[in-house]
């Protein structure tokens, strides 16, 4: 019996470790621009949030609203939040509902892009 249970458990073993476990896409490099009304929108932190594979992403955005960031392609929600050099006072004209993830409002990062434009 204690044979046999062996055996069993290393042909569970074996045969785990032979499954093909699929890879989440691969990370592209991007930089991109944050506006509202045409206007740029810095000195943030825009936080992506994954909504199907991928990893929180936040991404410091200058004073001329301009950021990058490494990003696995997916679909995401998006918050905005002070960041260090700016500040509560750089969300000041900010919407509220801006500085929550929302599922309404995403942004969609394809496999191999390399810019992004966020407009809020």
């Amino acid at each position: 019996m204690l044979r046999l249970l062996l055996v069993l458990a290393l042909a569970c073993v074996s045969i785990g470790c032979q499954a093909k476990v699929p890879l989440m896409n691969t990370p592209v490099d991007v930089v991109g621009k944050l506006t509202k009304a045409g206007k740029p929108v810095g000195n943030v932190t825009l936080t992506l949030q994954p909504m199907e594979t991928g990893h929180v992403v936040p991404m410091k955005v200058g004073a001329d609203g301009s950021f990058k960031g490494n990003i696995v392609p997916g679909k995401y929600a998006y918050y905005l939040s002070a960041s260090e050099d700016g500040g509560e006072s750089a969300l000041q004209g900010i919407d509220a509902s801006l500085k929550e993830a929302n599922m309404q409002r995403t942004i969609t990062v394809q496999a191999g892009q390399s810019s992004l434009e966020v407009n809020l």
